[in-house]
């Protein structure tokens, strides 16, 4: 009997210690993936638009537009199923929800807003190169589109570089004065990277601030 029992007592240790050792990779790898760097890659070139994502630099292809096209597939057709007598099921009365208050309502926004900046500082663009070609119907046209748009563009990144990581390798706004075919290549493309930590760490702060001002059971 008590030979038995130690069996059981082995069997029963040894799936501890393996349940254990199992949470504490789950929770390694989690910590990691919360550390690394995510990417993507935007790009613009050619009247076509395409994203690569991936970690560590090494990214894939996700998303691209026009789509690539597909050969076409025939389609089976399928029978539908006649759906069988169903027996009435009985209706519950509908939960009450708590009200919206204005409490309830700074605190959505509140949270709204630090995760927001959470998010925004996470982000860095890097790798961003922008060749666009100003054009006009004429010369004259063209020149003023050129200044025009410098004027707007130098302040704007200039505002956007208080909140955002920008880093460029090249930026050319280059008039084009030719009528027949476009002499300047339009491309942009850049690199998006975050950790995903910082972002984790602000929504669970969110969750805990909505969960003790009972704003989850708006919604729930």
């Amino acid at each position: 009997m008590w030979s038995v029992l130690a069996g059981i007592g082995t069997v029963l240790l040894f799936l501890l210690k393996g349940v254990g050792i199992l949470l504490l990779v789950v929770l390694v790898l989690g910590l990691l993936l919360m550390f690394c760097p995510f990417c993507a890659d935007v790009q613009w070139a050619e009247g076509i638009f395409q994203v690569k994502a991936g970690a560590l630099g090494i990214t894939f292809p996700v998303f691209r537009y026009p789509a690539p096209e597909k050969p076409e597939k025939k389609k089976k057709e399928k029978k539908k199923k006649a759906s069988g007598g169903q027996k009435p099921k009985k209706e519950t009365p509908p939960r009450q929800k708590a009200k919206l208050t204005l409490q309830i309502v700074c605190t959505i926004l509140k949270g709204a807003g630090k995760l927001t900046r959470a998010i925004i500082g996470s982000l860095r663009f890097t790798r961003i190169d922008v060749v666009l070609g100003v054009r006009g119907e004429e010369p004259a046209e063209t020149a003023r589109s050129y200044g025009r748009l410098n004027a707007w563009l130098y302040p704007t990144l200039g505002f956007l570089d208080r909140f955002l990581y920008l880093d460029f390798e090249q930026l050319r706004l280059l008039p084009d004065f030719s009528s027949a075919e476009p002499t300047v290549k339009d491309h942009v493309s850049f690199r998006v990277t975050a950790r995903a930590y910082a972002i984790v760490f602000t929504l669970l702060r969110v969750l805990y601030a909505f969960w003790r001002e009972k704003v989850l059971d708006v919604f729930i």
